[in-house]
């Protein structure tokens, strides 16, 4: 097959264009069956981009019935009745989800497009988000006589913009929370519902209850749901990765090797399988590059926001064991590691028991975040400048020149921005005297730099 004829659906979140475009498809309907038996209302948490919208997506038509769609898929084989249901789909990315009101504008104007979809009576004078949504799923059920399937994908988006401001945070909440509270509440005409997100709020109070969701998060059952498993890449991507290969002057393994190494080693349950990003994958089948593209297309303000915080420990990620209720819990000021599990700068990559894991960096691509983020922080050289000189570092410990490796070391560390030398305050509790609270600061920010320079050339996880 020609490489340039094999069409990678980057950013493609439309299973029906998906598949009418003839685009590679890696078949994961085989989980569909598994969703249903498993409850009527699922919550799955991953970070961006890594192919819930296209699930979602997959998931409305299957429900609605569009069997043409999955022929050669394992679902055509399966299902028999392939019933049309209603579907209900939220992509809460149309909205920036700055305000309540921009919030509740949007839900409300596609309260309506469902409305004039089904041939139901418009509603424009009920400004109230729960009343409307429980009405429209009963006047749905009523129409068509089926129960009703409600998709709701990045459900946490009102929530993340406006976390920072307890204000405009908890005004977002009234609204999202008599929209999220609708399912339950209109159980007896609802056939399935999924949410999907980024951060795991699920008994965040914007759902009825912890016991009204599965959450299927860090169910080994479903570790592959999204993403791609080292077989399905080998199975599926054959040209591109002789693509990339030819263009390098590797060979197949040595290919499948710089990728895994880029791109693989995310680990979202206690299971073993592992998965690579899908959309730096299909990216760099694309361009026939290894670039760090999940990372450019939108670093997480809740990552910048950490790891320049006072609260800060590179340290801690070096071997950093949480228990399950950690991982699971909601953002909050005094602890960000939650989150960035949640949004994929940390991967489980050890676990003992059932629910104590060791979290880490998950590959290349994001080690680059790290470093392109956290040193000229550290360091005060522009990141424009930092490429050249962990290049020269690397260049110069390869070479064996250790004088040359520790004299420009020193020279970066010699940049250390002033404000990180400010004097720690000292609390009651502290036995130190403020010179050796300062010290140890001190010794705290070598540290890191060293540690992050490690993590640069790949000798650190």
């Amino acid at each position: 097959m020609n490489a340039q004829r094999v069409r990678y659906p980057v950013g493609q979140q439309s299973f029906r264009r998906l598949r009418e475009s003839n685009c590679v498809y890696v078949d994961k309907t085989h989980f569909i069956p598994e969703l249903i038996w498993t409850s009527s209302f699922i919550f799955l948490s991953r970070p961006r981009r890594f192919g819930k919208s296209l699930l979602l997506s997959t998931l409305e038509a299957y429900f609605q019935g569009e069997k043409e769609l999955f022929e050669g898929l394992y679902i055509a084989q399966e299902e028999k009745e392939w019933i049309k249901y209603p579907v209900l789909h939220f992509d809460m990315t149309r909205t920036s989800g700055q305000t309540a009101n921009e919030m509740t504008k949007f839900l409300l104007s596609r309260f309506e497009e469902f409305e004039k979809a089904y041939d139901l009576e418009a509603r424009k004078d009920v400004e109230d988000v729960g009343d409307r949504f429980s009405t429209l799923i009963k006047s749905v059920y009523d129409k068509t006589g089926l129960p009703v399937v409600i998709l709701i994908d990045e459900y946490d988006k009102g929530i993340l913009e406006t976390m920072d401001d307890p204000e405009r945070l908890e005004k977002m909440s009234v609204v999202l929370r008599a929209f999220y509270s609708q399912p339950k509440a209109m159980s007896d005409y609802v056939h399935f519902c999924m949410v999907t997100g980024v951060a795991r709020f699920p008994n965040y109070t914007l759902f009825s209850g912890p016991n009204n969701f599965t959450d299927i998060s860090l169910n080994e059952d479903f570790a592959a749901i999204c993403g791609l498993t080292q077989e399905e890449v080998i199975d599926n991507f054959s040209v591109g990765i002789e693509a990339i290969g030819e263009r390098k002057g590797w060979t197949f393994d040595e290919t499948v090797e710089a990728l895994r190494l880029k791109y693989d080693s995310y680990r979202f349950t206690a299971s073993l399988e592992k998965v690579y990003n899908p959309f730096s994958l299909l990216n760099a089948f694309t361009h026939k590059a290894l670039g760090n593209y999940w990372i450019k297309s939108g670093i997480s303000k809740v990552f910048t926001k950490y790891f320049s915080s006072e609260d800060f420990d590179l340290l801690e990620l070096q071997n950093l064991w949480v228990d399950q209720a950690r991982m699971e819990d909601i953002f909050r000021k005094d602890d960000h590691i939650p989150l960035l599990f949640q949004t994929g700068y940390l991967t489980i990559v050890d676990s003992r028991g059932d629910s104590l894991y060791r979290l880490a960096i998950p590959n290349g691509e994001v080690r680059s975040a790290f470093i392109d983020q956290i040193l000229p922080h550290y360091t005060g050289i522009s990141e424009k400048e930092i490429p050249l000189r962990l290049q020269n570092l690397k260049d110069k410990f390869a070479a064996g020149d250790i004088d040359g490796w520790f004299k420009d070391l020193r020279a970066m560390v010699s940049k250390i921005p002033h404000h990180l030398f400010v004097k720690p305050k000292k609390t009651e509790d502290d036995e130190m005297t403020e010179d050796e609270l300062r010290i140890a600061h001190l010794e705290a920010t070598y540290h890191i730099i060293v540690n992050v320079i490690f993590i640069a050339k790949g000798d650190a996880d």
